[in-house]
Parts: structure tokens; C-alpha cells; sequence
């Protein structure tokens, strides 16, 4: 399960990369985990295995590496 996980998470990661470049900073404005979890049903329903935390944390990871610094 571990395994899968990880896969998921580099997968939505590369999938977000373009989204991210696209929108920079818009992208990460404010949202609820709610918020993210319908977005995400509608464009990369795999991620939705992943728990709120470790989509957090590739939200973040996403805007170290993509984002407009």
C-alpha cells in the first residue's frame, strides 16, 4: 500500500506541474481540503487515495519546485 502511495503522490506531483506553471501563485491561493478533494475528483480522481496530509504536502512540494519565486 505504501508503494502505491508513493506512486500516486509522484503522479499527481508531475500532473500538477503544468497546472502550476500555467497559474503560479493563483494556484495555491486559499482552499479547503473540501475544495481540493472536488477539484480533484473532476481532473485527477486517482489522487483522491491519498489522506488530507499527504496532499498537503504535495501541494507544497508543487509550489517549492514550480511555483513563481
Amino acid at each position: 500500500m505504501q508503494h502505491s502511495a508513493l506512486r500516486v503522490r509522484a503522479e499527481l506531483l508531475e500532473f500538477l506541474k503544468f497546472r502550476v506553471l500555467a497559474a503560479q501563485q493563483t494556484f495555491f491561493q486559499d482552499e479547503s481540503p473540501v475544495q481540493r478533494r472536488a477539484w480533484l475528483e473532476r481532473v485527477h480522481p486517482k489522487a483522491l487515495v491519498l489522506t488530507d496530509r499527504q496532499l498537503d504536502e504535495v501541494w507544497t512540494q508543487a509550489q517549492q519546485l514550480y511555483g513563481d519565486h
